[in-house]
């Protein structure tokens, strides 16, 4: 008895072949490991925790968490003067409070300078690149507008010296306080002042300190302030 070999069709084994060569692949090349989950971060108070193993992601952790701290302090130590006030004038208790509000850059074209120059020499300074450099502090112009609302008849500045006495404290100044002169005797002057004190309260200044001439002592004793130590100048123009 004769045993025929069997004949395997030609298609067969080309498909066998294949099959036979991508199970080798398979098991030769290995899988490509899976990409790590992102980091959670959670916040706790004031520190931020990131939930994922590894020095390296310990380290970030830390440094954001003093970034927050950090941004959190900022925010509560550098509080801006209010952008309007309104204080009631003693020689008119019955009347609406007087509105003293922060500079404007049209303001020059109200008079603002020629305000100035009642108190001071001015020039011909930049005015709308002094505005913009003066934006952010420490430097805080305040005015009072006339009725009618085109005129400034009123300015004084208040100054934010940042110390590091008094537990890193600030002190308010007090500079160019003027009063239009067709407009005195409205106790705007006096309105100027209180504004400007409650704006060095509101930054969260430990005191405000000015400087006047023994003339206007008075009017500044009357103001609630007081004579204290002696002022020491020197100009180099």
């Amino acid at each position: 008895m004769t045993h025929r070999a069997r004949v395997i069709p030609r298609a067969r084994r080309v498909e066998f072949a294949n099959q036979t060569r991508r199970r080798a692949s398979r098991v030769l090349t290995p899988r490509p490991p899976r990409a790590p989950p992102p980091p959670r971060a959670t916040m706790r108070g004031e520190s931020l925790y990131v939930s994922k193993r590894g020095s390296f992601t310990f380290v970030l952790g830390l440094f954001a968490s003093a970034v927050y701290r950090r941004i959190n302090r900022l925010r509560d130590s550098h509080r801006s003067p209010p952008p309007r006030l309104r204080v009631t004038s003693h020689k008119r208790p019955d009347a609406r409070p007087v509105a003293v509000r922060r500079l404007r850059a049209g303001d020059d074209r109200r008079g603002f300078r020629a305000l100035l120059a009642q108190l001071t020499e001015v020039g011909e300074g930049d005015f709308k690149r002094r505005f913009r450099a003066i934006q952010d502090g420490p430097e805080y112009v305040y005015v009072i507008e006339s009725e009618s609302g085109d005129r400034v008849v009123a300015s004084g500045t208040l100054v934010i010296e940042r110390k590091f006495t008094r537990g890193c404290g600030k002190c308010g100044h007090i500079e160019d306080v003027v009063v239009d002169s067709k407009e005195r005797g409205k106790d705007l002057g006096r309105v100027m002042i209180e504004a400007l004190t409650k704006a060095a309260e509101v930054c969260g200044c430990y005191k405000v300190i000015l400087d006047c001439s023994e003339e206007n002592a008075g009017f500044y004793e009357r103001c609630g302030y007081s004579r204290k130590e002696i002022q020491m100048a020197k100009y180099f123009v």
